[in-house]
């Protein structure tokens, strides 16, 4: 049987040929006498014969162009891996790059191909980790536990513990820590070195070392766990303990102590004041051979220069240099300060004139210590003369820069800014005068220099943020609104100016028109953060709209932001404004559940819906888990939980609320007495909102009108015009406001018939046109007196 598949590619000479080669073997047979078909029998053969050799090599070109269905399968198959591949391999790159927005964009695509794992989630979380937002690692992370792709391994839940340590959030590293065990993790020893690190970083000593106690309990530490030790220590100035902790991971845990362990002792040293104790570490590490690093003296070099004692702190860096370690830029900023802070400007350009000879160049933090020197001796114009020079010499301004240069400015007379804003050269004037006119709320006067700069056509990001923070600290959100879409249409980013034009703009409480705000920065490409939306949310819980705060929580969600404290609380402020108090509870438990913790303003929030509900019980309860959190209640807290127990009707309760405002330290304001005085005359009880009023005169706390209304109106409808005709005249003592209760007092003094009384107190106070306290009542009384 012929092979069909290896026709592939016969010419027509070929075919001839073939058929050629049939014809001869037919007539050789014939010659032999071997004639086994007729003639017709023959050519039919070869006819047939050309037919299937055509029809095979048709059918294999066919196939070649057009492959079978199990072919083509396994080919896009192979297609579709080879383009996960690449986009995994650029997701990576993304992680490594600290480009989150991207990673987010890619694993979407990984998504949608169907090749989404949990090593695609890893690498965004790595992206956030890197670009320092620990809360976008925590919500990928979450994100990957929920996904049905797997659970996340020790390594994604590490990167996350130690985005929070970097932020010194021990409270959220240590809820990673323990989220380990229900995902069936076991810690590493780099878990617990993130928590311990955390710990350091937030200064508490006790909480490190009870995760070092915790870790030696599992896996075992390492250098890098008491290394962190150490340096809670260090931060601390607690110099016994760290000298301990050196002691005790040599004896009980068998490490050698490297460097930073030895630096960190002497930091605690010279933190805690001991220089001696210091200086004795530093002379038996030389003698040990230890080699030292420019951290070792940096701590001495820095508590003197401190003290002002610059020249001791000169010789500390020659002894530096003298035992091998060559001072770096930043041991002769802290001279510099130094010498700045004494005023001693000349000798600070004598030491930056130094450097050269050093082979070292000053840096931006060296230029702010300059100009913080200039700042506080008010020369605008050596400021601005040091700027330049070491804009010079490489060094580019930072934001604290500017800020220097406002206070500069800020002592400046009104021809030097003139002259400076005729004369300046590049963006370095102008940025300063900018920087000037935002810090005292000039409008006018930053966009003339504004102008200026866009006549040049030299305005750059840095011009357009500090117009913009001109118009918000003004208050100006019209010029606002109009520099920012100047912004937008330039690409100029900006996140933290712009959300504090939208907390300008949200202040005013149209929901509407920063609805467009957000969609029109979104819409022009830029980022738009958590605290833009927190606005609008907030917004509109002032108003007292859920649907709206809702569903803009919705939205921000969807957009790759997470929610905060401050979004939470506003959902809950929403619920309280709404009077929807098992909604605002709901949304404590969403916080509680998305590892947020409540604050004293989204307690506040559930307490004041409890209030408005008169829900006491709930007011209480929630009051009692606020402190039971560790959350310090405020003024407002007390208040709200008064309210709370006045509407239900239990006043024993809400004045109960004093003695727990003492406990917790906090004084009780006019508002937290008038509550309890109307709430004691409004239950028929005069004589206790007078007590409480003496008690709050007594404690040296100013009454307002509301108090001395409330208990004059009081006193009246119980038929006792004297006692508030005696605290009507207090009232004019304590030269209060004019009290507003005429009507009760002119009505009590008509039913007593003390007609010229009467008379005599509508004429001096505002009493209503009609009713039994009206001047009418008062005419018709003493009109009805003269007849008799």
């Amino acid at each position: 049987m012929l092979d069909m598949n290896g026709l592939d590619g016969f010419s027509l000479l070929q075919l001839v040929a073939i058929a050629g080669v049939v014809v001869l073997l037919f007539s050789v047979c014939e010659v032999c006498g071997y004639s086994f078909f007729s003639a017709a029998s023959e050519e039919f053969i070869v006819v047939m014969l050309l037919v299937v050799l055509e029809f095979g090599r048709r059918f294999s070109k066919s196939d070649t162009r057009n492959p079978s269905p199990g072919k083509s399968a396994k080919s896009l198959e192979t297609k579709s891996e080879a383009k996960a591949e690449s986009i995994f391999q650029q997701l990576q790159k993304a992680a490594r790059n600290g480009e989150p927005r991207k990673a987010e964009q890619l694993c979407r695509q990984l998504r949608a191909a169907g090749q989404l794992s949990a090593a695609s989630f890893g690498a965004v979380i790595s992206a956030y980790a890197r670009s320092r937002n620990a809360s976008g690692a925590e919500r990928w992370l979450r994100a990957l536990i929920a996904e049905d792709i797997g659970t996340p391994n020790v390594i994604s839940i590490n990167i996350v513990i130690s985005a929070f340590a970097k932020q010194g959030n021990a409270a959220r590293a240590e809820h990673w820590l323990k989220q380990m065990q229900p995902l069936r993790l076991e810690p590493d020893v780099m878990s617990y070195n993130a928590v311990i690190d955390a710990c350091a970083r937030a200064g508490d000593v006790e909480r490190a070392e009870h995760w070092l106690r915790e870790l030696r309990d599992a896996c075992g530490p390492n250098i890098v766990s008491f290394s962190s030790i150490l340096h809670a220590c260090a931060r601390a100035g607690d110099a016994c303990r760290a000298e301990q902790w050196l002691q005790r991971m040599q004896a009980e845990d068998g490490l050698k102590p490297n460097v930073i362990c030895y630096n960190s002792v002497i930091h605690a040293c010279c933190q805690a004041g001991q220089l001696q104790k210091a200086e004795d570490w530093l002379n038996r590490l030389v003698a040990q051979g230890v080699q030292l690093t420019v951290t070792s003296y940096g701590a001495i070099i820095n508590s003197l220069a401190k003290s002002g004692d610059t020249q001791a702190a000169e010789a500390w860096i020659e002894r530096m240099e003298a035992n091998g370690v060559r001072p770096d830029i930043a041991s002769y900023n802290m001279i510099l300060g130094a010498h700045c802070r004494a005023g001693q400007l000349h000798k600070a350009h004598q030491l930056l004139d130094g450097l050269r000879c050093r082979g070292l160049s000053p840096n931006c933090s060296s230029l702010n210590l300059l100009l913080g020197g200039y700042a506080r001796a008010g020369d605008a114009l050596g400021a601005e003369q040091a700027l330049k020079e070491l804009q010079r010499q490489g060094v580019a301004p930072e934001p604290l820069t500017w800020q220097l240069m406002t206070k500069c400015l800020a002592s400046a007379d009104k021809e030097l800014l003139e002259q400076i804003q005729v004369e300046g050269e590049g963006l370095t004037c102008f940025h300063a005068l900018l920087s000037h006119y935002a810090a005292v709320k000039d409008v006018r006067g930053a966009e003339q220099c504004m102008a200026r700069l866009e006549a040049m056509g030299t305005p750059s990001a840095e011009s357009y943020v500090a117009m913009l923070e001109a118009c918000v600290g003004a208050g100006d959100v019209v010029r606002g609104e109009y520099w920012h879409q100047k912004m937008l249409e330039r690409r100029v980013e900006a996140g933290s100016v712009v959300s504090q034009l939208f907390q300008a703009v949200g202040k005013l409480g149209d929901c509407g028109r920063l609805a467009v705000l957000l969609r029109r920065h979104r819409e022009a490409g830029c980022e738009v953060t958590g605290s833009m939306y927190n606005a609008l949310i907030s917004a509109y819980a002032k108003k007292g709209d859920v649907r709206q705060a809702e569903q803009c929580f919705e939205e921000m969600l969807r957009s790759g932001c997470s929610g905060d404290v401050a979004s939470f609380s506003a959902m809950v402020h929403a619920c309280a404004r709404s009077n929807q108090l098992a909604r605002a509870e709901s949304w404590i438990e969403k916080m509680e559940r998305a590892g947020i913790q409540a604050n004293v303003v989204t307690y506040n929030s559930v307490i004041n819906a409890c209030a408005r509900c008169a829900n006491a019980d709930r007011a209480d309860t929630w009051f009692r888990k606020m402190v039971f959190a560790g959350v310090k209640p405020a003024l407002f807290t007390f208040n709200s939980l008064i309210n709370a127990y006045v509407k239900a009707g239990a006043h024993g309760r809400a004045e109960d609320v004093l003695e727990t405002m003492q406990e917790h330290g906090i004084k009780p304001d006019a508002v937290t007495y008038s509550t309890l005085i109307h709430a004691a005359v409004g239950a028929g009880d005069p004589s206790r909102g007078e007590l409480l009023l003496k008690s709050m005169k007594e404690k040296h706390v100013s009454p307002s009108t509301f108090c001395y209304n409330s208990v004059i109106q009081g006193w009246c409808e119980q038929g006792s015009p004297d006692r508030a005709l005696f605290w009507l005249r207090e009232a004019s003592a304590q030269k209060s406001s004019p009290p507003l209760s005429g009507g009760p007092l002119v009505a009590a003094l008509l039913r007593a018939e003390r007609f010229e009384e009467a008379a005599h107190w509508a004429a001096r106070l505002q009493v209503p046109r009609f009713g039994p306290g009206s001047a009418a009542a008062v005419a018709q009384a003493l009109e009805g007196k003269g007849s008799r």
